[in-house]
């Protein structure tokens, strides 16, 4: 067994040295983006490792020496060989969640220790990086802790779920808690959703919901049975109307809760203005009523398309002012396979019209009125209102299906 090479007493105070030395390496190293005190020893370059306190939470930057495996960076905790972890050990055990920067680029990893038998394989390549770390680990009897680094960016599926949960006017700290507890990083997710980590509230992590789950196993078992999107009808769109007690339900809500209007930015940028302020505004809505209105307009949908169905997501009541422009899109092609436009109410000079191709490139205008809906092939037909609204207000509900598929079976009623 080795024997200690250093007291606790003496570990304390080369600690301390260590500490300030770190922290002006630090400093240049980030204002130099790594041109100025790259390098240890003047041989062996260095990344500064960025992680978020245990106990305070604040962010703490430790320049270590630049270990890659594969092109991902390894954290090796050796303190010199000293007989204690590194206060940055524990940071890192606690939140795995960490950002590394090399030279002038900076990434977003989760960090994982290493078991001593993965230790163990990668230690040759530990050090080729840095050969006294084989002397450290011979200073002391300390197991040294070593970090695996997986780079952890947003991708295209998380990127749509946070923006089409922002349209809707979800909590954006539950937003940001869910993706936290997926791994991300506080920096990553803040800056994705145009804002800073402090304005956030953490919640505890939440189990999700069945009904997600449930969309979520449906959208693969879609994407093995699918290689694209069907087409479901003959012209991909129809008009008809809500249940009228159900339209002067939503209509009521909408009355009662129009004092309290979020702005609303929209992900994609496809709605604008040619007038002032905002181009659109938003009400949350209960889930009970979004699911009323989902399971109402079910039987019609699944008629129309020919296909079983599973509700998705709602949205709304969104309402747009005046002068709004909506651009020509198409919408999610996982879960917004097939959509509804329900309009609630509007005031208008003149009758705003959704333009919608149909599955022969023909462009079709609708007019909707109050208690009105299009059902529409949403992810395959464009669609849009390209002419600014002319009047005061233009209400719609937005509610969305994807095909029910069970495994071996055919999505046909």
């Amino acid at each position: 067994m080795n024997k200690e090479k250093y007291s606790i007493k003496e570990a304390s105070r080369i600690r301390k040295v260590l500490k300030l030395i770190s922290r002006m390496n630090v400093f240049v190293y980030k204002i130099s983006r790594g041109k100025l005190w790259g390098q240890w020893a003047g041989k062996y370059p260095i990344m500064v490792l960025s992680v978020f306190g245990s106990k305070t939470g604040k962010l703490r930057n430790i320049p270590l020496i630049k270990v890659l495996d594969d092109d991902k960076p390894v954290l090796v905790a050796s303190m010199g060989g000293m007989p204690m972890h590194p206060s940055w050990y524990f940071n890192v055990m606690a939140n795995p969640r960490i950002s590394v920067q090399i030279g002038s680029e900076k990434k977003y990893y989760l960090a994982k220790k290493l078991t001593a038998e993965e230790k163990e394989k990668v230690w040759p390549t530990v050090c080729a990086h840095y050969p006294d770390y084989d002397q450290y680990k011979k200073n002391t009897q300390r197991k040294i802790g070593v970090f695996s680094c997986e780079e952890k960016t947003l991708s295209n599926e998380w990127k749509k779920w946070l923006s089409e949960n922002m349209d809707r006017g979800c909590d954006k700290n539950e937003l940001y808690s869910i993706l936290y507890h997926n791994g991300f990083h506080p920096e990553l997710i803040a800056a994705e959703m145009n804002a800073s980590v402090g304005s956030f509230q953490l919640q505890p992590q939440k189990e999700q919901s069945a009904k997600e789950e449930g969309i979520q196993k449906m959208v693969h078992a879609f994407k093995e049975a699918h290689k694209e999107i069907p087409v479901y009808t003959d012209v991909g769109f129809k008009k008809d109307n809500l249940n009228k007690d159900l339209h002067k339900k939503v209509l009521d809500f909408y009355d009662k809760n129009s004092a309290s209007l979020q702005a609303e930015n929209v992900a994609g940028g496809y709605i604008e203005t040619d007038g002032k302020g905002s181009a659109s505004h938003t009400i949350e809505m209960p889930n009970d009523l979004r699911d009323e209105i989902h399971e109402s307009l079910l039987d019609k949908a699944e008629d129309w398309s020919g296909i079983r169905l599973l509700p998705t997501y709602v949205y709304g009541v969104r309402i747009y002012n005046r002068g709004a422009i909506l651009k020509p899109h198409r919408d999610r092609e996982e879960t917004h396979i097939i959509g509804v436009i329900v309009n609630i109410d509007q005031k208008v000079d003149t009758p705003w019209a959704l333009e919608i191709e149909d599955h022969q490139k023909n462009v079709h205008e609708i007019f909707l009125s109050p208690g009105e809906v299009i059902f529409y092939e949403s992810a395959t037909l464009d669609h849009g209102r390209p002419a600014p609204l002319d009047g005061e207000k233009f209400v719609n509900v937005f509610c969305h299906y994807m095909p029910y598929i069970k495994k071996g079976l055919t999505d046909e009623v």
